[in-house]
């Protein structure tokens, strides 16, 4: 390039990286390639605002000669700053890594690794992508951007030519100088918008053409995404937004009807209609969400090492009981370091309606003892009365008197040794139900409906919570912090970690719930009434979803509970479970006890997330992952009898 704006080649910056070749300028900055003093190649991003900057030939110093522009260089030099601390920041296989800053000739850089291979504009001009070759592209390009929108960023610059594909055939997303911050608690909304934020026509929403900030968002890389969907299957650029308004999108023959309808759904140009986000743009690619991870040659995603401020929370848990109980007395076996060993009494009154005395025991008022957490306060709470001695650390034996009448109950709670952090579980009489859906919102994967038995079993009352998590492996993952919010960003590996220290720590067996134990609790297990979220047929009493959540994560326990008593089986987040996915699987699964195909690539989850539609957080619906973490996932424990 023979712009005399660059740096001549052979400069050496920050005294070890030489320029090697001008790569590329935009509006705010220049690119170079560079070779460090090991000889590794390199990227390194030069701030120079090209309508306000010129450059010193003696010295190479970038100077600003307009007085009144001076300010405005200084505010986009910190917010140019601001960027390449929260790319460093990031650690994701399929997003290229910052690895220094620096300030120098009167402007700053950064460095970043350089991707070996070519963009996906060049790969797609030397000849067309095959559907599948798209859909894995599509993919790992979907994980990285769940990850920054998670992370409170929005790329407002996705392309083929910010796609690379490294020497792996591995996605890596470049280019973060158009990003913004979305997350409303930022100090600093944006990296570089105080004044109009670049973008790519072609590739760019209404909004974003607009130059309106306030109106930008994840939606925005939604639309892109779906530009770049257009351009791989056609070899052109998308219409203007515009052109799409006054004529639709031009039917796109070269890819499939459900890869078409996902592309105009991206490409909406109300945003209002469009896809919303991540989560739902797999959900409509093919019904399913996957996450996908890269193959040979990138690195795992790394916990972040963030730790919580921790808060004393307390739950009471209540099942409603199915006839009138009056003044009943439950002797409760406990123990728990919360409690001091210290017995406490508590008689209430609790009134309900049944339908049949004969099956009174089956649903008996009972109460689960609730702790609060992590100041060592334990309070037991109820609404019958209870009492508590000395017992197994495990167990709670609830022994309800009832017109002359003893029945044993049996629940558990886990108490991590050391701390007063408690986890209740709720038993689960096996039976026989339907697993399955056909709906007319069902996906191909939840059919045929099939019977399954299943044994007694237990399962946790709530998500695993952060302050559980904390309280055995020492760090706290989750991006929406609080001490009694389930915990997330976690992997199905990072759930086994977390077991095997448990049951360490315990001498228990801890588990995932296999598929078919986890939507038969959802659904009620045998005090089912047949509701299509778990406990309702209103989503809104039972769950955190999309149009409740305020792009959060909550409280367990803060919506009302199935007909078990189970918390958050419908929304706030997705909850992994212990089988292998398969599509097909339903059409063979075993009729007793069934634990997933035997092999696979990737594991199920279930349940729904706070981004969430209603139609993905059915009982039935299933979704599946190769183990990646992220936001919306988390899990609940399980364990035999």
């Amino acid at each position: 390039m023979s712009d005399s704006t660059f740096l001549p080649i052979g400069t050496l910056l920050s005294r070890q990286y030489k320029i090697l070749q001008h790569i590329g300028a935009g509006g705010f900055g220049k690119t170079y390639l560079v070779e460090d003093q090991l000889g590794e190649k390199k990227v390194v991003k030069e701030f120079f605002i090209s309508s306000m900057c010129t450059r010193d030939v003696t010295s190479q110093s970038v100077t600003v000669s307009v007085a009144e522009n001076r300010q405005s260089f200084q505010e986009q030099l910190a917010k140019f700053k601001e960027e390449a601390r929260r790319i460093y920041s990031l650690s994701h296989p399929n997003i290229v890594k910052v690895s220094a800053l620096f300030d120098e000739n009167d402007t700053a850089y950064y460095v970043m690794n350089y991707v070996e291979g070519e963009s996906l504009a060049q790969k797609s001009r030397k000849g067309k992508l095959s559907e599948s070759q798209i859909m894995r592209y599509l993919d790992q390009l979907l994980s990285a951007l769940e990850y920054i929108h998670s992370r409170g960023i929005t790329h407002l610059d996705i392309k083929p030519g910010n796609i690379m594909i490294d020497r792996n055939d591995n996605v890596v997303l470049i280019d973060f100088g158009a990003s913004k911050l979305f997350n409303a608690q930022s100090v600093n909304k944006t990296m570089m918008t105080s004044m109009r934020p670049p973008f790519t026509p072609g590739y760019a929403p209404i909004e974003q053409e607009n130059g309106n900030v306030k109106d930008m968002g994840p939606h925005c890389d939604i639309y892109a995404l779906g530009a770049t969907l257009y351009y791989l299957y056609t070899g052109e650029k998308a219409p203007s937004p515009f052109d799409i308004f006054q004529n639709g999108l031009p039917s796109i023959s070269q890819a499939s009807p459900s890869m078409q309808k996902v592309i105009k759904g991206a490409m909406e140009f109300d945003k209002n209609k469009r896809i919303e986000n991540v989560a739902e743009f797999r959900a409509k690619l093919g019904g399913k969400q996957q996450m996908s991870q890269p193959v040979v040659g990138s690195e795992e995603t790394k916990n972040a090492q963030n730790q919580d401020a921790k808060n004393d929370t307390a739950k009471t848990l209540i099942a409603q009981p199915s006839e009138t109980v009056k003044q009943e007395t439950i002797k409760q076996t406990s123990i728990s370091s919360a409690l001091n060993k210290k017995d406490k009494d508590v008689t209430k009154t609790q009134e309900g309606e049944g339908k049949d005395e004969k099956n009174w025991i089956d649903v008996i008022t009972f109460l689960v003892l609730a702790v609060l957490v992590v100041l060592g306060i334990g309070i037991l709470a109820s609404k019958n009365g209870v009492k508590t001695v000395d017992g197994d650390a495990l167990t709670d034996t609830l022994e309800v008197e009832h017109e002359g009448n003893k029945i044993k109950y049996e629940n558990k709670t886990i108490t991590i040794p050391g701390t007063d952090i408690s986890y209740k579980m709720v038993f689960v009489e096996g039976g026989t139900f339907n697993m399955g859906s056909n709906d007319s919102e069902a996906f191909s994967d939840e059919k045929p409906v099939h019977s399954v038995t299943l044994s007694d079993y237990y399962i946790g009352e709530t998500e695993v919570t952060q302050a559980l998590w904390e309280a055995v492996m020492g760090s706290n993952p989750s991006l929406f912090k609080g001490s009694n919010k389930p915990v997330e960003e976690v992997w199905w590996n990072d759930c086994q970690e977390f077991i095997k220290k448990l049951n360490r720590l315990t001498g228990k067996s801890f588990r995932l719930p296999t598929e078919a134990e986890w939507e038969y609790a959802a659904r009620g297990g045998n005090k089912s009434q047949g509701y299509e979220y778990s406990g309702s047929n209103t989503i809104g009493d039972v769950a955190w979803y999309r149009k409740n959540s305020s792009s959060s994560t909550h409280q367990v326990g803060t919506k009302s509970p199935n007909e078990l008593g189970l918390y958050d089986m419908s929304g706030n987040v997705y909850e992994w479970c212990s089988d292998w996915y398969s599509g097909s699987y339903y059409s063979s699964s075993p009729s007793n006890n069934p634990t997933g195909p035997t092999s696979g690539s990737n594991r199920v989850y279930r349940g729904g997330g706070l981004y969430i539609s209603a139609q993905y957080c059915r009982v039935a619906n299933r979704g599946y992952s190769p183990g990646l973490r992220g936001y919306s996932l988390g899990f609940r424990l399980a364990c035999s009898l």
